[in-house]
């Protein structure tokens, strides 16, 4: 599994943390995923405020396993595929925590830009 980690750049050789491609996988999937959420949901920021309290507190709580399958099922939801090299990453823990918490980071800046855009109409 390293092996392919190292391959996508996600690893160095050395075993450590590719954090600018994490940064990269997660700014690529998280944009469609709130996008899609704000989309379904009607712009209605008490539903996307509940789903990121939900997520960053599991991410919080060290649940990390729980915040992916809670992911994996609002893709699902939402009609996107789960992303495959979110897949890959997942049973590697330090790749997983960092991307769970770019995740986190994308996200709340994605859905402050929508809720700002809000306000401007």
């Amino acid at each position: 599994m390293n092996q392919i980690l190292i391959d996508k750049g996600i690893l160095r050789p050395s075993g450590e943390v590719v954090k600018d491609k994490i940064n990269l996988i997660s700014g690529a999937h998280t944009q469609p995923f709130a996008e899609m959420l704000w989309t379904v949901t009607g712009g209605d920021t008490d539903t996307t405020d509940r789903v990121y309290t939900l997520l960053s507190g599991l991410y919080q709580e060290g649940r990390e396993t729980e915040m992916l399958e809670v992911l994996r099922t609002l893709y699902g939801v939402l009609g996107l595929a789960f992303p495959d090299d979110v897949e890959l990453l997942a049973e590697h823990p330090e790749a997983r925590s960092y991307f769970l918490f770019s995740f986190l980071l994308d996200y709340d800046d994605i859905m402050e830009d929508y809720k700002a855009g809000q306000d401007d109409e």
